[in-house]
């Protein structure tokens, strides 16, 4: 719950301070992306949020547009072209605005899982009995 507040929150700011209007801060994008892809990683009941950006794409988008935009995004960055300012790319700016609005009005503890403290307090306390005799 922690983490997905934590990716929330960042890609909240970054959103937005440098996504807005019609003329962006273009590598940003993946300041935006990698966030809001972890919470749904998480969401998803994934594991631990991979380091590697396209595994953690290829893990949790499913359309085809977002995923090819992403795509030539992360072909241009590697190209070595200067991502500044740039026209915002619709299909990314709609997908993160839609996600973020979807997070905001959520409530991420009624997703998350109970922490089975009992059953491990139980555990412990029978290891105690056992060794010690208690």
């Amino acid at each position: 719950i922690a983490c997905q507040y934590h990716y929330f929150k960042m890609a909240r700011g970054n959103f937005r301070d440098y996504l807005q209007g019609e003329q962006v801060w273009v590598k940003k994008y993946f300041y935006v992306l990698r966030p809001v892809l972890a919470v749904i990683w998480l969401e998803h009941g994934l594991g631990v949020v991979p380091t590697e950006f396209s595994r953690l794409v290829d893990g949790v988008v499913e359309s085809a547009d977002l995923k090819q935009a992403i795509d030539e995004l992360i072909a241009s960055k590697l190209e070595g072209n200067e991502l500044d300012r740039g026209p915002r790319i619709p299909v990314i700016s709609d997908f993160l605005a839609s996600e973020l609005e979807r997070m905001e009005a959520s409530e991420f503890e009624k997703r998350g899982g109970s922490c089975p403290t009992e059953r491990l307090n139980v555990l412990f306390r029978g290891a105690l009995d056992e060794v010690w005799g208690l």
